[in-house]
């Protein structure tokens, strides 16, 4: 059996990926839909059973915040429109200690509807309760 080690990053992600789900789930999208694997394809895909509608989910780290690739993830992922040309709901879960660098980012890209009710929602999401009792176990220490 081979053990796979999980760096800080994938960790992080991971917990990102899990929190933004269940943030959707909360807000009604159940349905995990099956995609088509490409470069651009988001990492989240959820639909609303009774209403029918779509919506896309990223996660973005610190790291991701100076890769192009990101950037062209998030601007691509924002104009997407359905058929019948309305918005698709995209939400962006980011560590909450990253949402204010994340909204700066967003305006430079000019992603309008990510602050004040837009199509474009930033879900800040705490860090797991495990990693944050050991930050504060650090600092007392040191």
């Amino acid at each position: 059996m081979k053990v796979v080690r999980l760096t800080p990053d994938s960790a992080l992600r991971i917990h990102l990926r899990r929190e933004l789900n269940a943030h959707l789930s909360r807000l009604g999208y159940t349905d995990s839909r099956p995609v088509r694997k490409s470069s651009m394809t988001p990492e989240i895909v959820r639909m609303n059973p009774v209403r029918g509608r779509f919506v896309y989910g990223e996660t973005v780290l610190r790291s991701d915040l100076d890769r192009q690739s990101c950037r062209e993830r998030l601007r691509s992922f924002s104009q997407r429109r359905t058929r019948h040309r309305s918005s698709i709901l995209f939400f962006i879960g980011v560590p909450d200690n990253l949402q204010a660098e994340l909204q700066s980012l967003l305006e430079e890209l000019e992603i309008h509807g990510a602050l004040g009710g837009g199509h474009v929602h930033i879900v800040p999401i705490a860090a797991p309760e495990k990693n944050r009792l050991q930050q504060k176990t650090r600092r007392k220490a040191g």
